[in-house]
């Protein structure tokens, strides 16, 4: 139990170090990336350096910190799904592809939009913000009568509104589609299970697989044996 223990830890803290390093990355690479944008821009184009600092700062930190969620949640996906492939058998592993292109062939096109957006509900909300925010300011430039600061305050409260509604919508999505996740047939593999399912945890998914359960009746067979033959059990027979 202890060495079982000490291996999920260890997978645990090489998971959380790919994906703060992985996270990291992007949103440094995005930082730079949207530095850059906007330098250009307050060079090249008089009405961007009118908008007020908090505005280009929210311009700037806004992809940012979208990249470092976006990216993390990618990584400890991916991290998983290969994760429980590679615990399966060649056959197993075959029979798992084969049920997932059946799966995505079986279901209809409102399923599939619902299992991508589940999957991609972070990318989703961050290319939802950014659209938002871009066309919010191309509508509010456009009219008169209201100072640079009022439109980028207006711009950022519509790309608010519309972010909400993305969450509450992505939500939704995603509360319905795990309502309807019986797709497949069980499977006599805990592990082609948890391919298939791809959000089994980790403790589940050890304790499941029919190798470890096979240890773990082994040692409780073990155990009570050792039990019957320990002197408190032969004092009290």
């Amino acid at each position: 139990m202890s060495s079982r223990y000490a291996k999920q830890q260890a997978e645990n803290e090489v998971l959380n170090k790919a994906i703060v390093n992985d996270s990291l990355f992007a949103l440094g690479a995005t930082f730079v990336g949207a530095g850059i944008l906007s330098a250009a821009a307050y060079r090249f184009s008089p009405r961007y350096r009118r908008i007020p600092i908090s505005a280009k700062t929210a311009l700037i930190l806004g992809p940012s910190i979208g990249a470092f969620y976006i990216r993390g949640e990618h990584v400890g996906t991916e991290y998983r799904r290969n994760k429980y492939l590679n615990m399966l058998g060649p056959e197993e592993r075959a029979e798992a592809l084969r049920r997932q292109e059946a799966i995505a062939t079986r279901s209809s096109l409102v399923e599939r939009s619902m299992d991508y957006v589940t999957e991609h509900r972070w990318s989703i909300l961050g290319y939802t913000w950014l659209a938002g925010i871009s066309g919010s300011l191309y509508h509010l430039y456009r009219q008169k009568g209201m100072t640079v600061t009022q439109k980028a305050v207006q711009a950022r409260m519509y790309a608010q509104l519309i972010t909400i509604i993305g969450i509450l919508s992505t939500a939704a999505i995603a509360s319905l589609s795990n309502k309807g996740d019986k797709k497949h047939v069980p499977h006599n593999s805990a592990a082609l299970e948890a391919a298939l399912a791809g959000d089994m945890k980790t403790d589940e998914l050890y304790s499941n697989h029919p190798r470890v359960a096979a240890h773990d009746i082994v040692d409780k067979e073990h155990a009570e044996a050792v039990q019957a033959h320990s002197p408190a059990e032969k004092k009290t027979n």
